[in-house]
């Protein structure tokens, strides 16, 4: 007898929604409508015990008779009621309201055939006291179902679904092993498994088989504790459960289910800031809360892949709450369960936090008494780095916050919009944040410059292979190579190693030759000062009051001689400039005249053969006895020599009260 679809059974199909990273929904609509005719069955047989034989088919391969890692298909057997006439006209009607009473959306059998090529079914059932066998085939290729009916040998009831032809889309995404398919049909069934009638289900290939019962009750833990809770006039319930299975790949997941069947989890990690994968190691479980409400039976799609909710909060909709506000209730009560272990990750957590501020990026601090609830969203088990990336965000939005809010009242007051008592409140408030803000940015530029000196100080240190670091690594802390104040920002240099004022020079040129060509002597920092050019940044052309120019040495470098020596060096540099012959980077002279004073600084540090160069040159000695001076009157020079020893410990003694101040070791 051939039975005629009454709807275009191929747009069914397409018009069906099943992402490709859910290829087993076929087979968890065939398990529960197995599930389903088992109960069925009971209604005249109270203890009769139901059993679900579930075969996962596999691939030959030139290598494997079975490779375990494929699957072609499944076939599924129950010893259910079977298909009834009753059972047959509901399936052969699209959008059957058959099984409505028990959550069923009459399109669950569509998915068959958007995963797989075809499906072939056989079924027992007892019709006048005779058992009758009905079997078809279901595919896209035949828009009729050519059932065949014959009068069976079969003692009982049942079922079997043959699921073949695994469309690559969906097989590539489908978990191969058993054990994993196991977990992936106890995850979407979680309800029923918690009945204790429900069938035994077992679940083999040739080579493995499993009770799942077994082993959802080897590995979950309920403890009889569901919580109710309301939204509006709608309760949910929230069933805690533990799982004790370490390669439960679910781990701790918020599962929102409709018609004892699952619709879709969340990953509670990304919800609750303290929760993490550590929970398995420290308490032996992973926490899963299974969510059920008739509010979400009624709002479920077709498919059961989703809700036909809104996402908006429950404010907006008290009647008719919308996910967001469902989802963080839930939250709140899963909080409340975990509360020993959460209470204590968040102690720990929050005592690293303090310690870091403190300690390590003092910049911060504020963050914890201003922002506290964000502070408390940092989730537990950061490394520095990506807690320094989280604090600097928040400090980011706070300090936005802040602006926004000091114009506000600032336009309030302008506008006379204000009583003065709201704005002395309000401004006490906004002006505690905006020294705490401006006090940020200090503590961040000087935790800055203890770094800086940290660095110096590890590049003065002789290195394993018995070698100082060269010129070029206390060139680049100074002032970035082959650069100039043109082409860097202000914050890029560190000139206050040597010297505050030379950090505010109108032009600065590092390591760049004098007529900016390839293959010229360069000088190592030259800087242009010249107050009647104080509008302009740039060489303009007038007469440079004032040039700066050091040269950086090799640290305890020890071959130097009469000829060969940084004094020299710099001399040469000023009879360059003195001749006309140098010009900045951008090819424009760089003028001066007899009363252009110079100053010429050497860092190196102060070895044997370098003793003898300013010994013979008549160098005074400074007080410490790490630096030396004189005054070249032909020049027009003030000459310096100031051996790195002196440029760490003078910066670390200018910067110490800043450090101590700050709190910053």
């Amino acid at each position: 007898m051939a039975r005629l679809f009454s709807v275009n059974i191929k747009g069914k199909v397409r018009n069906f929604s099943l992402p490709k990273d859910k290829p087993l929904v076929p087979l968890y609509e065939v398990i529960v409508n197995s599930i389903n005719a088992i109960d069925e069955k009971r209604r005249s047989d109270s203890n009769y015990n139901g059993i679900i034989k579930i075969e996962v088919l596999r691939e030959k391969t030139l290598f494997f008779d079975d490779d375990e890692n494929t699957i072609s298909g499944f076939k599924i057997i129950d010893n259910g009621i079977g298909f009834t006439d009753n059972n047959m006209d509901s399936f052969m009607e699209a959008d059957s309201d058959y099984k409505l009473k028990i959550g069923g959306k009459g399109v669950g059998r569509f998915s068959w055939l958007k995963a797989f090529s075809s499906v072939e079914v056989k079924s027992t059932y007892m019709e006048k006291d005779l058992f009758k066998t009905r079997s078809f085939e279901f595919s896209l290729n035949e828009i009729e179902v050519n059932e065949r009916i014959a009068i069976s040998n079969n003692s009982s009831t049942g079922t079997e679904i043959y699921l073949k032809g695994y469309i690559d889309d969906y097989e590539k995404n489908a978990p191969k092993q058993i054990d994993n398919i196991a977990l992936k049909i106890i995850q979407h069934c979680f309800l029923y498994f918690l009945r204790k009638d429900l069938p035994k289900i077992y679940l083999y290939d040739k080579m493995n088989k499993v009770l799942i019962n077994d082993i959802f009750l080897e590995n979950i833990q309920t403890d009889e504790n569901k919580k109710m809770f309301t939204i509006g006039n709608n309760k949910f319930n929230l069933l805690n459960i533990k799982v004790t299975d370490e390669k439960f790949s679910e781990k701790n997941k918020l599962l929102l289910c409709a018609n004892e069947r699952l619709v879709y989890s969340r990953g509670l990690e990304k919800m609750i800031a303290n929760l993490d994968s550590m929970i398995y190691e420290k308490k032996g479980y992973w926490y899963v809360g299974v969510l059920t409400s008739s509010y979400l039976d009624e709002n479920v799609d077709m498919n059961r892949l989703s809700f036909t909710l809104s996402k908006e909060d429950y404010e907006l909709l008290p009647d008719n709450p919308g996910l967001n506000s469902i989802e963080k209730k839930a939250c709140e009560m899963v909080e409340e369960y975990l509360a020993d272990y959460l209470l204590s990750i968040e102690a720990d957590k929050m005592k690293r936090v303090t310690n870091y501020v403190t300690n390590v990026a003092p910049q911060y601090r504020h963050l914890i008494h201003y922002v506290p609830d964000e502070i408390k969203k940092l989730k537990p088990g950061l490394s520095d780095k990506e807690l320094d990336d989280a604090l600097y965000s928040i400090k980011k939005t706070f300090e936005n916050e802040t602006n926004i809010k000091c114009k506000e009242l600032m336009k309030k007051l302008d506008k006379g919009a204000i009583s003065s008592e709201e704005y002395q409140m309000q401004f006490k408030e906004t002006i505690g944040k905006v020294t705490d803000v401006n006090r940020s940015a200090l503590v961040e530029y000087v935790v800055h410059r203890r770094i800086i000196l940290d660095l110096l100080t590890q590049g003065l240190k002789m290195r394993e292979e018995g070698k100082f670091s060269l010129e070029k690594y206390i060139h680049q802390l100074i002032y970035p190579m082959r650069s100039t104040s043109d082409e860097l920002p202000y914050e890029n240099h560190n000139l206050w190693l040597l010297d505050e004022k030379l950090s505010f020079c109108h032009f600065i040129s590092s390591d760049k030759s004098f007529n900016n060509k390839k293959g010229e002597n360069r000088t190592d920092i030259m800087m242009f000062d010249s107050p009647i050019a104080v509008a302009d940044d740039k060489n303009n052309g007038t007469i440079f009051n004032s040039i700066i120019i050091f040269e950086l040495k090799k640290p305890m470098r020890d071959d130097y001689t009469q000829d060969n020596n940084p004094i020299d060096q710099l001399y040469s540099y000023v009879k360059r400039i003195k001749a006309g012959k140098a010009k900045d980077s951008n090819h424009r002279n760089i003028n001066v005249n007899e009363n252009t004073q110079f100053y010429l600084y050497a860092l190196c540090d102060i070895t044997p053969t370098l003793n003898d160069v300013l010994n013979n040159r008549s160098f005074t000695r400074t007080a410490d006895n790490m630096g030396a001076y004189c005054y070249n009157n032909s020049f027009h020079a003030y000459v310096e020599v100031i051996s790195y020893d002196k440029v760490r410990n003078d910066s670390q003694k200018r910067n110490r009260v800043l450090f101590e101040k700050l709190g910053i070791n």
